[in-house]
């Protein structure tokens, strides 16, 4: 991992994706040059297994699970109140020091090209802090960034046929989240 990310800051994500088109074209032609986390997980991939990533990933999904699993889900019945609640959590965040935060972090070091720069919320606020956004533009970016990334989570989830959901109204009823929970547990036999 550490020789592909040398590569990657020697030579470029151009040179990688070259090494991953020697190897494994399949995927060098679905990655984007900007994709450079995935194409050095290809050639990670690829120089430990001997596979290209696709067959190591079907070989994965045809090992039986190591468990019986029993899959909950819980989720905002009507989508206007998760987007409330993720607004309300947005603000709190702020209100909590999220700017402070920031420069707490790139005061200790913390290189401004990080990862954890990147994710939502560091992001929009790194760009605050370095003068380039207002904060209230900030906040909205974070406010619809956060709200896509939970439509893409529930997106996801929801391609699980097994997941038992739970559905919140407005408010979250955890006590009743919990006895639904307890009760498909004893059903799948689980509890």
């Amino acid at each position: 991992r550490r020789e592909l990310q040398e590569k990657l800051a020697k030579d470029g994500a151009e040179a990688l994706l070259e090494a991953l088109r020697a190897v494994d074209p399949e995927s060098a032609a679905r990655l984007h040059l900007r994709d450079e986390k995935r194409i050095v997980r290809a050639l990670e991939v690829y120089y430990e297994t001997g596979e290209t990533i696709g067959a190591h990933d079907r070989k994965s999904r045809e090992i039986p699970p190591r468990y019986d699993a029993a899959y909950i889900g819980v989720a905002f019945r009507d989508r206007e109140h998760m987007k409330e609640r993720i607004d309300r959590r947005v603000d709190a965040m702020v209100a909590q020091g999220l700017l402070q935060e920031v420069e707490t972090l790139l005061q200790s070091g913390l290189p401004r090209g990080a990862t954890a720069l990147q994710a939502i919320g560091y992001k929009q606020f790194l760009s605050v802090y370095r003068g380039d956004t207002p904060v209230s533009e900030a906040v909205a970016e974070v406010k619809l960034r956060s709200r896509q990334y939970a439509k893409r989570q529930l997106t996801w989830l929801r391609r699980n046929p097994a997941i038992h959901w739970i559905y919140w109204e407005k408010d979250r009823d955890f006590a009743r989240a919990l006895q639904i929970s307890t009760e498909i547990l004893t059903a799948s036999g689980l509890g």
